[in-house]
């Protein structure tokens, strides 16, 4: 049999990650030793992390259709894998992980792991002898009646319970705790396919890599215990996939935004296994595109550590970017992507003719009422717009409010991270300035940004907001009711606020990224404040509010690194002064690849409630809304 071209890539980019991290592999070891960042969480949950990711991977690779001569590979690595899984699950080997407990990390990786000895159970299961399966299975069941965190978690805990009922090791609590967990996950969801991300509060990406992947993985492998819900949740990641697949520009990259975004083409996982279960929304030539441009973006990128092995970050390698529950293995749950492979070669998904994605066959918007998000394409790129997003305070140390702050993630432009200072850190970081609106004020220097965010109005052609941008320690308040309107690659933006206490206000605009420090150009003509390399542009149009304009930039070396697409990075701003009180601030901000379109827009008319703004290459346009305020031209 000839395999489909792209069932082969797929394997082969599975087997290439796989020889890199068997490289690594400690023959007398149970985990992969990568170098990198440790966990918040503590040693034995990194090393756990380092074996049962690389082995989720390398269960969807050895289950997937021999051939060639690779039998006496997949035997190694397989061998490899049971070995370091005893030695890791024996309480006497100084290689034990050490079991699960009340919310700790062991908890969320034996729920895959569970997963993977079912997904490749003729490689990983089936060979151990009997008192060999009661030691690993022992050790599973760990997972039973602990506690788990309050959001996706909660389907650790249940896969485990799952798994364990299908080796017929069940107990009598076991079915209770399923349908709790069941149950709470459930009553965190909103429409659309959208579900709360339990105690972070928070929409982004884990819909599709965590609630949707988990849910119809489930469905795959224990569906069959529970009819009823596994329709639900199939229902569910159809109707979710059938607007995610708009956060995929034509190149294959999604927006960087929210938690975990290191995990990179995980992003497109949903997809292959909405066809395995004959529920996916986008035709199989679709969903195959999708997921190859997808897995290609990130792979042909210089992702790798000086191991070899997928390191930290987003198109390269920038730990800076990780949560604090993140360690040097935390990337290989990129692996989930590979549930392409579940797929046999002659499914539709492979042989079908591919199609075009939704990015490539025009431009669009799709409104997420409740999630809070707009996703919109321009030119075959993706922006999320962000109404409604927020990050617990309890989890902002962790994450960085930044991932959620920003009122706009494109493609192709990525964003700025904070950095924490030391006076901050128990609550949150150094805010960056691009992508909205922030503050300054108080006893310090500190940059304020967005945490909590109410959405008012979302619609097809604005969306507005309101925020309280402050802090705790002082006190300090100024609350923001934004608007903003959409136009080609420009925004809008109209911002009331009112400063409780005497603070300055900075509107950034797409921090536009390059890999050459050199390669930026900058323009201030008194009208716009604009930057661009031989690619791309970024322009700021200050209108209302504002003192003067300023970059940010990291050009050398000296600097610390804060983009997260790469290395350097320069970013329009603009500024006011120092005042309390109500204030209204307008602005107009270009991100995109066209220079005609950078140019500066000419306000024919601006009155209260209705602009009408001309642009040289993009014609008139005409704004109506109680929220614009009148300029003296």
């Amino acid at each position: 049999m000839k395999l489909p071209a792209d069932y082969v890539f797929w394997q082969e980019s599975a087997e290439q990650l796989v020889d890199a991290l068997m490289a690594l592999a400690d023959p007398e070891g149970s985990e992969i030793p990568l170098s990198g960042k440790a966990s918040d969480h503590d040693a034995n949950a990194d090393r756990l992390e380092a074996f049962t990711r690389p082995c989720l991977l390398s269960a969807f690779w050895l289950q997937s259709l021999q051939h060639g001569n690779d039998s006496g590979k997949r035997e190694r690595v397989a061998s490899w894998l049971r070995q370091a899984l005893l030695r890791g699950t024996d309480p006497e080997s100084p290689c034990y992980w050490g079991p699960n407990t009340n919310y700790h990390q062991n908890g969320v990786e034996i729920g895959l792991l569970a997963s993977a000895l079912l997904l490749a159970r003729e490689y990983l299961w089936n060979p151990f002898s009997d008192e060999e399966k009661y030691q690993v299975s022992r050790y599973i069941a760990t997972n039973r009646a602990t506690g788990h965190v309050w959001n996706n978690h909660f389907y650790f805990g249940l896969l485990a319970l799952e798994f364990l009922r299908e080796i017929g090791m069940d107990r009598p609590a076991d079915a209770a705790s399923i349908e709790s967990w069941f149950s709470e996950m459930e009553g965190m969801y909103r429409s659309q396919g959208w579900f709360m991300d339990g105690v972070n509060q928070s929409y982004d990406h884990y819909n599709a890599y965590a609630f949707h992947f988990y849910g119809l993985l489930w469905s795959h492998l224990f569906g069959h215990t529970n009819p009823e819900r596994k329709a639900r949740w199939c229902g569910w990641a159809g109707e979710f996939l059938d607007e995610y697949q708009h956060v995929f520009a034509a190149s294959g990259e999604h927006p960087a935004f929210g938690r975990s975004i290191t995990y990179r083409f995980n992003a497109c996982a949903p997809f292959p296994l909405a066809a395995l279960l004959g529920v996916s929304p986008l035709s199989a030539g679709r969903a195959r595109r999708l997921c190859n441009r997808n897995l290609r973006f990130f792979l042909e990128k210089p992702i790798y550590q000086e191991q070899g092995a997928i390191g930290i970050g987003w198109t390269d390698v920038f730990p800076e970017l990780s949560e604090g529950y993140s360690c040097a293995g935390s990337v290989y749950w990129a692996s989930k992507a590979f549930s392409a492979l579940l797929l046999p070669p002659d499914h539709p998904f492979w042989v079908d003719a591919e199609e075009p994605l939704a990015s490539e066959e025009g431009e669009y918007v799709r409104v997420q009422k409740d999630a809070g998000l707009v996703f919109r394409s321009i030119d075959g790129e993706v922006e999320i717009l962000n109404a409604g997003t927020e990050i617990s305070p309890m989890n902002m140390t962790k994450f960085g409010p930044w991932k959620w702050g920003k009122l706009a993630y494109r493609t192709g432009m990525g964003f700025q991270i904070g950095h924490q200072g030391e006076y901050y850190n128990k609550f949150a970081g150094w805010y960056s300035r691009d992508g909205g609106l922030t503050m300054e004020g108080g006893s310090d220097t500190r940059i304020h940004g967005r945490h909590y965010t109410q959405p008012f109005e979302l619609d097809k052609d604005h969306l507005s907001c309101t925020y309280a941008l402050g802090d705790k320690l002082e006190q300090l308040l100024t609350i923001v009711e934004t608007s903003i309107w959409w136009n080609k690659g420009w925004l809008l933006e109209i911002h009331w606020t009112d400063a409780y206490q005497p603070v300055l206000f900075t509107l950034g605009g797409y921090a536009l990224p390059s890999r050459e420090a050199q390669s930026f150009k900058r323009k201030s003509d008194g009208c716009i404040h604009s930057v661009a390399t031989n690619s791309r542009y970024s322009a700021l149009q200050p209108l209302l509010g504002f003192e003067g304009v300023l970059w940010d930039e990291r050009t050398d070396d000296d600097e610390r690194r804060s983009h997260v697409q790469a290395p350097y990075h320069v970013t329009p701003l603009a500024q006011t002064g120092k005042a309390s009180g109500e204030r209204v601030l307008a602005a107009l901000v270009y991100g995109g690849n066209k220079e005609e379109e950078a140019k500066p827009w000419e306000c024919l008319s601006i009155q209260r409630g209705k602009w009408i703004l001309e642009h040289p290459s993009l014609g008139n346009w005409t704004i109506t809304h109680s929220a614009l305020p009148s300029l003296n031209l």
